[in-house]
């Protein structure tokens, strides 16, 4: 069955880092005048595989759900600014622990049956990072690259709340790794709901939930060690609920 859908799997920024990440796509968008190359509203986001098209969207539902479902709370590390030079990019490098890194390959693969991947879909060593600019004009890809380097670079830790799944470039699912269930776009863009993802997320850094207690050990027992590390400070100071700036 012919099927034209574009769909896209990603991780969009919740909390303050969304709005400070957005901040920054539009000073650059405004100071360069880089209009062009930038959706009106941007949408900080990680892509994980796609854009791609299948036939089978029912199948991709039940994969990228029973996927998100075996994987346990993933965690990454914004690393300062980077650039791709032959397509002109401008992004923020992600540092992806090894849960995020073998979530992604594994659901590549699934996916790869039966989906019409992206060249760099097929590829386990995966470069992940969150676009600022893209496909600029080769002067200002230059006059932005000398700016970014100048600039204080951005420097967190942060958990990979949810997973969307996108058709056309709307909101298709979303999965909550803190809930620990498949939401539809409705249930995906309700503040109550994302209410709810923000409490479970306060009661994990208290230590109260686990969001990977149903997996067996061997599956999470890197990210039991997340509090010996000292970062769940920083967590928190990106994190501090921004809802209403959402």
């Amino acid at each position: 069955m012919k099927n034209d859908a574009n769909y896209l799997i990603e991780y969009r920024f919740q909390g303050s880092s969304k709005q400070e990440i957005r901040e920054m796509i539009l000073h650059l968008t405004n100071k360069f005048h880089l209009h062009y190359a930038q959706p009106k509203k941007p949408v900080p986001h990680i892509s994980l595989v796609g854009g791609f098209s299948t036939t089978d969207e029912i199948q991709l539902v039940k994969d990228f759900t029973s996927y998100c479902e075996a994987a346990p709370f993933c965690r990454f590390t914004v690393k300062g600014f980077s650039y791709f030079d032959s397509t002109r990019v401008i992004f923020i490098d992600i540092k992806p622990d090894d849960t995020l890194k073998q979530y992604r390959w594994n659901l590549s693969r699934c996916l790869a049956k039966y989906c019409s991947l992206n060249e760099f879909d097929y590829r386990e060593d995966f470069a992940f990072h969150a676009t600022l600019a893209l496909h600029l004009e080769e002067n200002d890809f230059i006059r932005v690259k000398r700016y970014v380097d100048y600039q204080p670079e951005p420097q967190f830790t942060h958990y990979m709340l949810r997973a969307t799944l996108l058709r056309n470039g709307k909101i298709f699912y979303e999965y909550d790794f803190l809930q620990r269930r498949l939401l539809n776009r409705n249930q995906a863009l309700d503040n109550r709901e994302l209410s709810r993802t923000f409490h479970l997320l306060g009661e994990f850094f208290k230590g109260n939930y686990d969001p990977n207690s149903y997996l067996r050990r061997q599956d999470y027992t890197n990210m039991q060690k997340h509090d010996s590390e000292g970062i769940i400070p920083k967590i928190v100071h990106f994190f501090k609920s921004t809802l209403q700036r959402t």
